[in-house]
Parts: C-alpha cells; structure tokens; sequence
C-alpha cells in the first residue's frame, strides 16, 4: 500500500441501494484504497463484496448496521458529511449502502 497522498484510479461511483462495482476502470492494477464521502448529514452505512471472476454477476450484498452482541461482516459505518479513505478492501470491489444516493466512492491508492 502506498503510504503517500491518495491518487485516484478511476472514476468516482455514485453508491445507493443496489451494488455498483467501483473499479480502476482501464488501469492494469486494482485499487489499494477506496476515498468514500458520504453525501448525508446523519450515519450512515455501506457494505462491499470482493468481484466475481471474469464475466461473473454481481454479488448480493446486504447492508445492515451492527447491533449489540450481532457483528455485521464488511460493513462500515461514517458519520453525516464524513470522508474517509479506506486501504485492505477488495480490488475493484462491489459497494452497497443502506441509503438512497448516499455515497461517492473513488478508487485509488494512498492515505
């Protein structure tokens, strides 16, 4: 992972309520890191999948908030307005929130 400022590699998706892959589009590297901004002014949360193989359909992915004693797997909750960068995740991952128009997610690399 690059350790230095976060250099965009594909287009910035719009995340709602169905999955939408964000990729590195044309790039021959996958994404290190995810820049996510939440466009609401409350939490809100989002989950991802990794992608399927070539040619693969899109994950189901369900977006549910943890709760006391119930852990909820690849989900992150951010504050309203927030924006975070996120290293670790999948490469060219699929993201769902549990918000219409909620998100923007950019892949890229860096901190």
């Amino acid at each position: 992972m690059n350790n230095g400022p976060f250099t965009p590699f594909g287009p910035t998706v719009l995340v709602g309520t169905s999955e939408v892959q964000v990729s590195s589009g044309t790039r021959n590297t996958g994404p290190t890191a995810y820049r996510v901004r939440n466009l609401l002014a409350t939490s809100q949360y989002f989950s991802w999948a990794p992608a399927a193989p070539l040619g693969g359909a899109a994950p189901s992915i369900t977006v549910t908030a943890p709760s006391a004693g119930v852990p909820s797997a690849n989900t992150i909750g951010m504050g309203g307005y927030g924006i975070e960068v996120f290293g670790g995740l999948p490469p060219n991952a699929y993201f769902k929130a549990d918000a219409a128009t909620c998100f923007e997610i950019t892949p890229g690399e860096g901190l």
